[in-house]
């Protein structure tokens, strides 16, 4: 996936065209590393999903990709300094349809693999925040293992008075 800053416009004479940002979705066909003597650059080469009918979002918020509809094939190549990676899942619905899952960056520091700070992203775009959900119904409690019940301790409180 690379997400790229493209000028938009509605039509050839449209005089407020906007900067925004694009995902571009595909998978990696070949890695080159460019050998300038002084130094060595890797790219990419893809291929890429068609944005116009190749990649949507479903009524949950998941982006799908159709890995069949095939853009533009003159436009293969990117750094590998602009790639990040994601996951394609065949939708458990069946059909052409796959699903993208992000992944966290990771941070390497002197060989040591260590976590980036970043939050991990969602795979969805439509999932409730957990402020929204009801909880009155939600059971905290795991049935595939055993447990113990732990009881609010109510007699270390200290009483306040009410002025």
């Amino acid at each position: 996936m690379v997400e790229a800053e493209s000028l938009h416009m509605s039509t050839a004479k449209d005089k407020n065209p906007i900067y925004a940002n694009m995902l571009y979705y595909g998978v990696i066909e070949d890695i080159w590393e460019l050998n300038y003597t002084q130094f060595k650059i890797p790219v990419f080469r893809c291929k890429w999903v068609d944005n116009k009918g190749g990649v949507k979002v479903d009524e949950n918020g998941f982006t799908l990709v159709d890995l069949n509809k095939e853009g533009d094939p003159n436009d293969q190549f990117i750094f590998a300094s602009q790639a990040k990676q994601v996951f394609y899942v065949n939708d458990p619905n069946g059909g052409r349809w796959s699903i993208v899952l992000t992944t966290k960056p990771k941070l390497y520091d002197r060989g040591d693999v260590c976590d980036n700070i970043e939050e991990t992203p969602l795979f969805s775009r439509g999932l409730p925040e957990s402020d929204d959900i009801d909880n009155e119904d939600v059971a905290y409690v795991r049935e595939d293992c055993e447990g113990i019940y732990v009881e609010e301790d109510t007699t270390s409180r200290k009483k306040r008075k009410r002025t």
